[in-house]
Protein backbone atom coordinates (compact mmCIF):
# COMPACT_ATOMS: atom_id res chain seq x y z
CA UNK A 1 0.00 0.00 0.00
CA UNK A 2 1.46 3.35 -1.01
CA UNK A 3 1.33 6.48 1.15
CA UNK A 4 -1.23 7.96 -1.23
CA UNK A 5 -3.46 4.88 -0.92
CA UNK A 6 -3.23 5.01 2.90
CA UNK A 7 -4.21 8.68 2.89
CA UNK A 8 -7.15 7.83 0.64
CA UNK A 9 -8.19 5.08 3.06
CA UNK A 10 -8.13 7.55 5.96
CA UNK A 11 -10.22 10.01 3.93
CA UNK A 12 -12.76 7.33 3.05
CA UNK A 13 -12.97 6.20 6.66
CA UNK A 14 -13.82 9.74 7.72
CA UNK A 15 -16.39 10.25 4.96
CA UNK A 16 -18.39 7.02 5.01
CA UNK A 17 -20.88 6.52 7.86
CA UNK A 18 -20.12 2.83 8.35
CA UNK A 19 -20.31 0.80 11.55
CA UNK A 20 -17.69 -1.76 12.57
CA UNK A 21 -18.71 -5.22 11.46
CA UNK A 22 -15.65 -7.40 12.00
CA UNK A 23 -12.74 -7.83 14.40
CA UNK A 24 -9.54 -9.74 13.72
CA UNK A 25 -7.37 -10.58 16.73
CA UNK A 26 -3.69 -10.95 15.89
CA UNK A 27 -0.43 -11.01 17.81
CA UNK A 28 1.29 -7.62 17.71
CA UNK A 29 4.19 -8.90 15.62
CA UNK A 30 1.72 -10.17 13.00
CA UNK A 31 0.72 -6.59 12.18
CA UNK A 32 2.23 -5.40 8.92
CA UNK A 33 4.18 -2.19 8.48
CA UNK A 34 1.16 -0.75 6.66
CA UNK A 35 -1.02 -1.65 9.65
CA UNK A 36 1.32 0.26 11.95
CA UNK A 37 1.44 3.28 9.65
CA UNK A 38 -2.37 3.32 9.62
CA UNK A 39 -2.36 2.96 13.42
CA UNK A 40 -0.27 6.13 13.69
CA UNK A 41 -2.35 7.98 11.11
CA UNK A 42 -5.59 7.26 12.97
CA UNK A 43 -3.94 8.16 16.28
CA UNK A 44 -2.83 11.51 14.83
CA UNK A 45 -6.47 12.54 14.38
CA UNK A 46 -6.95 12.50 18.18
CA UNK A 47 -4.90 15.13 20.10
CA UNK A 48 -5.68 13.35 23.38
CA UNK A 49 -3.78 10.32 22.05
CA UNK A 50 -0.52 12.29 21.81
CA UNK A 51 0.88 10.58 24.91
CA UNK A 52 3.41 7.91 23.87
CA UNK A 53 1.43 5.09 25.50
CA UNK A 54 -0.77 5.10 22.40
CA UNK A 55 2.23 4.81 20.11
CA UNK A 56 3.01 1.74 18.07
CA UNK A 57 6.54 1.87 19.47
CA UNK A 58 5.46 1.62 23.10
CA UNK A 59 3.22 -1.34 22.33
CA UNK A 60 5.94 -2.98 20.23
CA UNK A 61 8.35 -2.68 23.17
CA UNK A 62 5.81 -4.26 25.53
CA UNK A 63 5.35 -7.16 23.12
CA UNK A 64 9.07 -7.69 22.74
CA UNK A 65 9.57 -8.13 26.50
CA UNK A 66 6.33 -10.03 27.23
CA UNK A 67 5.43 -11.72 23.93
CA UNK A 68 1.71 -11.59 24.76
CA UNK A 69 0.29 -8.39 23.24
CA UNK A 70 -2.73 -9.14 21.09
CA UNK A 71 -4.35 -6.51 18.90
CA UNK A 72 -8.03 -6.31 18.00
CA UNK A 73 -8.06 -4.97 14.44
CA UNK A 74 -11.48 -3.37 14.04
CA UNK A 75 -12.91 -3.25 10.54
CA UNK A 76 -15.90 -1.80 8.73
CA UNK A 77 -16.76 -2.74 5.15
CA UNK A 78 -13.38 -4.48 4.83
CA UNK A 79 -11.46 -1.38 5.94
CA UNK A 80 -9.55 -1.06 9.19
CA UNK A 81 -10.95 1.72 11.36
CA UNK A 82 -9.30 1.04 14.71
CA UNK A 83 -6.98 -0.97 16.94
CA UNK A 84 -7.05 -2.13 20.56
CA UNK A 85 -3.80 -3.59 21.93
CA UNK A 86 -4.36 -5.76 25.00
CA UNK A 87 -3.24 -8.68 27.16
CA UNK A 88 -5.60 -11.63 27.53
CA UNK A 89 -5.34 -13.03 31.05
CA UNK A 90 -7.89 -15.74 31.64
CA UNK A 91 -11.19 -14.37 30.42
CA UNK A 92 -10.32 -10.71 30.97
CA UNK A 93 -8.48 -8.22 28.74
CA UNK A 94 -6.10 -5.58 30.12
CA UNK A 95 -4.26 -2.63 28.51
CA UNK A 96 -0.94 -3.54 26.92
CA UNK A 97 1.78 -2.88 29.49
CA UNK A 98 -0.57 -3.38 32.44
CA UNK A 99 -0.08 -0.70 35.13
CA UNK A 100 2.95 0.68 33.26
CA UNK A 101 0.52 1.98 30.65
CA UNK A 102 -0.64 5.41 31.83
CA UNK A 103 -3.15 6.07 29.01
CA UNK A 104 -5.23 3.72 26.89
CA UNK A 105 -8.37 3.38 24.78
CA UNK A 106 -9.48 2.04 21.42
CA UNK A 107 -7.32 3.76 18.81
CA UNK A 108 -10.00 5.02 16.46
CA UNK A 109 -11.19 8.33 15.10
CA UNK A 110 -13.52 10.26 17.40
CA UNK A 111 -16.35 9.96 14.86
CA UNK A 112 -16.09 6.15 14.75
CA UNK A 113 -18.28 4.60 17.43
CA UNK A 114 -17.20 1.14 18.57
CA UNK A 115 -19.58 -0.56 20.99
CA UNK A 116 -17.47 -1.98 23.81
CA UNK A 117 -19.78 -4.90 24.59
CA UNK A 118 -19.82 -5.92 20.94
CA UNK A 119 -16.03 -5.64 20.85
CA UNK A 120 -15.64 -7.86 23.92
CA UNK A 121 -17.85 -10.48 22.28
CA UNK A 122 -15.68 -10.38 19.15
CA UNK A 123 -12.49 -10.68 21.18
CA UNK A 124 -13.93 -13.49 23.30
CA UNK A 125 -13.49 -12.04 26.80
CA UNK A 126 -15.98 -11.11 29.50
CA UNK A 127 -14.35 -7.80 30.50
CA UNK A 128 -11.80 -5.12 29.77
CA UNK A 129 -10.21 -3.76 32.95
CA UNK A 130 -8.66 -0.31 32.69
CA UNK A 131 -7.04 2.20 35.03
CA UNK A 132 -6.37 5.26 32.83
CA UNK A 133 -8.74 5.37 29.89
CA UNK A 134 -8.31 8.61 27.98
CA UNK A 135 -10.61 10.22 25.45
CA UNK A 136 -13.68 8.16 26.39
CA UNK A 137 -17.28 9.34 26.45
CA UNK A 138 -17.80 8.71 30.16
CA UNK A 139 -21.55 9.33 30.09
CA UNK A 140 -22.00 6.57 27.53
CA UNK A 141 -19.37 4.27 28.98
CA UNK A 142 -20.88 4.51 32.46
CA UNK A 143 -24.38 3.40 31.48
CA UNK A 144 -23.62 -0.31 31.55
CA UNK A 145 -20.25 -0.49 33.21
CA UNK A 146 -18.40 0.35 36.41
CA UNK A 147 -16.21 3.44 36.08
CA UNK A 148 -14.66 6.16 38.19
CA UNK A 149 -12.44 9.10 37.33
CA UNK A 150 -9.14 10.51 38.53
CA UNK A 151 -7.27 13.68 37.62
CA UNK A 152 -4.27 13.79 35.30
CA UNK A 153 -1.69 16.59 35.15
CA UNK A 154 0.58 18.17 32.56
CA UNK A 155 2.80 21.21 32.13
CA UNK A 156 2.24 23.03 28.85
CA UNK A 157 5.61 24.71 28.40
CA UNK A 158 4.97 26.43 25.08
CA UNK A 159 8.02 27.64 23.20
CA UNK A 160 9.76 29.22 26.21
CA UNK A 161 10.14 26.72 29.02
CA UNK A 162 12.25 29.10 31.11
CA UNK A 163 9.41 31.65 31.10
CA UNK A 164 7.03 28.85 32.13
CA UNK A 165 9.35 27.92 35.01
CA UNK A 166 9.51 31.51 36.23
CA UNK A 167 5.71 31.70 36.22
CA UNK A 168 5.50 28.41 38.10
CA UNK A 169 7.99 29.72 40.65
CA UNK A 170 5.84 32.76 41.33
CA UNK A 171 2.78 30.56 41.90
CA UNK A 172 4.38 27.82 44.02
CA UNK A 173 6.95 28.46 46.75
CA UNK A 174 8.38 24.93 46.43
CA UNK A 175 9.44 25.69 42.86
CA UNK A 176 10.30 29.34 43.52
CA UNK A 177 12.71 28.53 46.35
CA UNK A 178 14.43 25.63 44.59
CA UNK A 179 17.19 27.73 42.97
CA UNK A 180 18.43 28.65 46.46
CA UNK A 181 18.56 24.97 47.48
CA UNK A 182 20.27 24.03 44.23
CA UNK A 183 22.93 26.74 44.72
CA UNK A 184 23.47 25.53 48.28
CA UNK A 185 23.94 21.98 46.99
CA UNK A 186 26.52 23.31 44.56
CA UNK A 187 28.44 25.06 47.32
CA UNK A 188 28.38 22.12 49.73
CA UNK A 189 28.60 19.10 47.41
CA UNK A 190 30.05 20.34 44.14
CA UNK A 191 29.04 21.96 40.84
CA UNK A 192 25.50 21.02 39.82
CA UNK A 193 25.13 19.71 36.29
CA UNK A 194 22.18 18.23 34.42
CA UNK A 195 22.64 15.72 31.62
CA UNK A 196 19.16 15.90 30.17
CA UNK A 197 19.55 13.04 27.66
CA UNK A 198 21.95 10.53 29.16
CA UNK A 199 22.52 7.40 27.07
CA UNK A 200 24.41 5.33 29.66
CA UNK A 201 22.48 2.06 30.31
CA UNK A 202 24.34 1.50 33.58
CA UNK A 203 22.83 4.73 34.92
CA UNK A 204 19.38 3.52 33.89
CA UNK A 205 20.02 0.42 36.00
CA UNK A 206 21.15 2.73 38.81
CA UNK A 207 17.89 4.72 38.53
CA UNK A 208 15.78 1.55 38.65
CA UNK A 209 17.69 0.42 41.75
CA UNK A 210 16.97 3.76 43.45
CA UNK A 211 13.29 3.46 42.55
CA UNK A 212 13.10 -0.05 43.99
CA UNK A 213 14.68 1.16 47.20
CA UNK A 214 12.12 3.96 47.36
CA UNK A 215 9.27 1.46 46.98
CA UNK A 216 10.73 -0.56 49.86
CA UNK A 217 11.13 2.51 52.10
CA UNK A 218 7.58 3.67 51.49
CA UNK A 219 5.92 0.23 51.70
CA UNK A 220 4.74 0.33 48.08
CA UNK A 221 4.65 -2.66 45.74
CA UNK A 222 7.96 -2.91 43.88
CA UNK A 223 6.84 -2.44 40.29
CA UNK A 224 10.17 -3.76 39.04
CA UNK A 225 9.80 -7.20 40.63
CA UNK A 226 8.94 -8.95 37.32
CA UNK A 227 11.80 -9.10 34.83
CA UNK A 228 9.64 -7.76 32.00
CA UNK A 229 9.13 -4.39 33.69
CA UNK A 230 12.85 -3.69 33.85
CA UNK A 231 13.22 -5.06 30.35
CA UNK A 232 10.57 -2.65 29.08
CA UNK A 233 12.49 0.41 30.24
CA UNK A 234 15.69 -0.92 28.70
CA UNK A 235 13.90 -1.82 25.45
CA UNK A 236 12.52 1.70 25.07
CA UNK A 237 15.92 3.12 26.01
CA UNK A 238 17.95 1.08 23.53
CA UNK A 239 15.35 0.95 20.76
CA UNK A 240 16.45 -2.53 19.71
CA UNK A 241 14.17 -3.95 17.05
CA UNK A 242 12.25 -0.69 16.65
CA UNK A 243 13.70 0.47 13.33
CA UNK A 244 10.75 -0.92 11.35
CA UNK A 245 8.10 0.55 13.69
CA UNK A 246 6.89 4.05 12.71
CA UNK A 247 7.21 6.96 15.13
CA UNK A 248 9.94 8.31 17.38
CA UNK A 249 8.85 7.37 20.91
CA UNK A 250 11.88 6.43 23.01
CA UNK A 251 13.09 6.20 26.57
CA UNK A 252 14.90 9.30 27.87
CA UNK A 253 17.09 9.32 30.98
CA UNK A 254 18.01 12.60 32.69
CA UNK A 255 20.72 12.66 35.37
CA UNK A 256 21.48 15.40 37.91
CA UNK A 257 24.99 15.49 39.38
CA UNK A 258 26.55 17.53 42.17
CA UNK A 259 30.30 17.26 41.99
CA UNK A 260 31.14 13.58 41.53
CA UNK A 261 27.81 12.40 42.96
CA UNK A 262 24.62 11.49 41.13
CA UNK A 263 21.86 13.01 43.27
CA UNK A 264 18.72 12.46 41.14
CA UNK A 265 17.57 10.90 37.89
CA UNK A 266 14.42 10.60 35.84
CA UNK A 267 13.40 8.08 33.21
CA UNK A 268 10.53 9.00 30.91
CA UNK A 269 9.26 8.54 27.37
CA UNK A 270 9.79 11.26 24.78
CA UNK A 271 7.78 11.55 21.58
CA UNK A 272 7.13 14.51 19.29
CA UNK A 273 8.12 17.07 21.91
CA UNK A 274 6.02 15.52 24.69
CA UNK A 275 7.91 14.09 27.66
CA UNK A 276 5.95 11.70 29.84
CA UNK A 277 7.36 12.12 33.34
CA UNK A 278 7.45 8.49 34.44
CA UNK A 279 10.03 7.38 37.03
CA UNK A 280 11.82 10.11 39.02
CA UNK A 281 14.22 8.96 41.72
CA UNK A 282 16.86 10.49 43.97
CA UNK A 283 19.47 9.66 46.58
CA UNK A 284 17.83 10.28 50.00
CA UNK A 285 21.25 11.24 51.38
CA UNK A 286 20.78 14.57 49.60
CA UNK A 287 17.14 15.02 50.56
CA UNK A 288 17.73 18.36 52.30
CA UNK A 289 18.41 19.92 48.90
CA UNK A 290 15.13 18.63 47.36
CA UNK A 291 17.01 16.92 44.51
CA UNK A 292 13.79 15.70 42.87
CA UNK A 293 12.53 19.26 42.48
CA UNK A 294 16.00 20.38 41.39
CA UNK A 295 15.89 17.75 38.66
CA UNK A 296 12.42 18.77 37.49
CA UNK A 297 13.29 22.47 37.37
CA UNK A 298 16.49 21.67 35.51
CA UNK A 299 14.68 19.57 32.90
CA UNK A 300 12.01 22.25 32.53
CA UNK A 301 14.57 25.04 32.13
CA UNK A 302 16.31 23.20 29.28
CA UNK A 303 13.17 21.71 27.71
CA UNK A 304 12.76 24.25 24.90
CA UNK A 305 16.39 23.75 23.88
CA UNK A 306 15.55 20.09 23.25
CA UNK A 307 12.23 20.71 21.50
CA UNK A 308 10.12 19.64 24.49
CA UNK A 309 6.88 21.62 24.68
CA UNK A 310 4.92 19.55 27.19
CA UNK A 311 5.74 17.52 30.32
CA UNK A 312 2.94 15.05 30.99
CA UNK A 313 2.77 13.88 34.62
CA UNK A 314 -0.01 11.40 33.93
CA UNK A 315 -2.77 10.41 36.32
CA UNK A 316 -2.63 10.30 40.11
CA UNK A 317 -3.11 13.14 42.55
CA UNK A 318 0.29 13.26 44.23
CA UNK A 319 0.88 16.71 45.81
CA UNK A 320 4.04 17.46 43.80
CA UNK A 321 2.08 17.31 40.54
CA UNK A 322 -0.09 20.24 41.64
CA UNK A 323 3.04 22.34 42.09
CA UNK A 324 4.77 21.39 38.85
CA UNK A 325 1.96 21.61 36.29
CA UNK A 326 -0.58 24.09 34.96
CA UNK A 327 -3.14 21.88 33.23
CA UNK A 328 -5.43 19.13 34.48
CA UNK A 329 -7.51 16.51 32.75
CA UNK A 330 -9.44 13.42 33.65
CA UNK A 331 -8.97 9.73 32.97
CA UNK A 332 -11.30 6.86 33.78
CA UNK A 333 -10.73 3.67 35.73
CA UNK A 334 -12.93 0.61 36.13
CA UNK A 335 -14.14 -2.07 33.77
CA UNK A 336 -16.31 -2.70 30.77
CA UNK A 337 -17.96 -6.09 31.12
CA UNK A 338 -20.67 -8.32 29.77
CA UNK A 339 -21.00 -9.81 33.27
CA UNK A 340 -23.02 -7.92 35.88
CA UNK A 341 -21.45 -10.11 38.58
CA UNK A 342 -17.97 -9.11 37.46
CA UNK A 343 -18.93 -5.41 37.43
CA UNK A 344 -20.29 -5.65 40.97
CA UNK A 345 -17.16 -7.45 42.18
CA UNK A 346 -14.89 -4.77 40.68
CA UNK A 347 -17.04 -2.05 42.24
CA UNK A 348 -16.79 -3.61 45.70
CA UNK A 349 -13.04 -4.20 45.32
CA UNK A 350 -12.38 -0.59 44.32
CA UNK A 351 -14.57 0.76 47.13
CA UNK A 352 -12.62 -1.32 49.65
CA UNK A 353 -9.26 -0.06 48.35
CA UNK A 354 -10.52 3.54 48.43
CA UNK A 355 -11.73 3.13 52.02
CA UNK A 356 -8.34 1.78 53.11
CA UNK A 357 -6.55 4.71 51.45
CA UNK A 358 -8.73 7.13 53.44
CA UNK A 359 -8.31 5.32 56.77
CA UNK A 360 -6.78 7.45 59.58
CA UNK A 361 -3.97 4.94 60.15
CA UNK A 362 -3.43 4.05 56.51
CA UNK A 363 0.39 4.33 56.65
CA UNK A 364 0.60 1.95 59.61
CA UNK A 365 -1.86 -0.42 57.96
CA UNK A 366 0.09 -0.29 54.72
CA UNK A 367 3.37 -1.04 56.51
CA UNK A 368 1.87 -3.99 58.39
CA UNK A 369 0.21 -5.39 55.26
CA UNK A 370 3.38 -5.01 53.17
CA UNK A 371 5.35 -6.86 55.88
CA UNK A 372 2.86 -9.73 55.87
CA UNK A 373 2.32 -9.74 52.11
CA UNK A 374 5.38 -8.17 50.40
CA UNK A 375 4.00 -8.99 46.94
CA UNK A 376 0.43 -7.85 47.57
CA UNK A 377 -0.93 -6.36 44.35
CA UNK A 378 1.55 -8.18 42.12
CA UNK A 379 -1.36 -9.50 40.04
CA UNK A 380 -1.58 -6.13 38.27
CA UNK A 381 1.84 -6.87 36.77
CA UNK A 382 1.05 -10.35 35.48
Amino acid sequence: MTAGNRDTQIDRISERPVSPDRVKVVAFDDLTHDDLVLWEQIRATRPEFATPFFSARFNAAVHRVRQDVDVAVIQAANRTIGFLPFHRIGNVAFPAGRCFNDAHNIIARSDKHVDWIWLLEQIGVKAFDFHAMMGADLSELGRQNYIGTIQSFRAELGNDSRAFLKKLGREHKTVGRQPQKTRKMGREIGPVELEIDCRDPSLLEHTIRWKREQYQRTDILDLFTPDWTRGLLMELFNGDGQSDVPGDARGMLSVLRAGDSIVAAHYGILENGLLHYWFPAYDPAYGRYSPGTALFTGITAQASDYGIHCIDMGYGEQPYKLKQTDQTGEVAFGCVSRSSLYRRWRSVETAAITAIKKAPMKESLKRIWRTIQPNAGISKLR
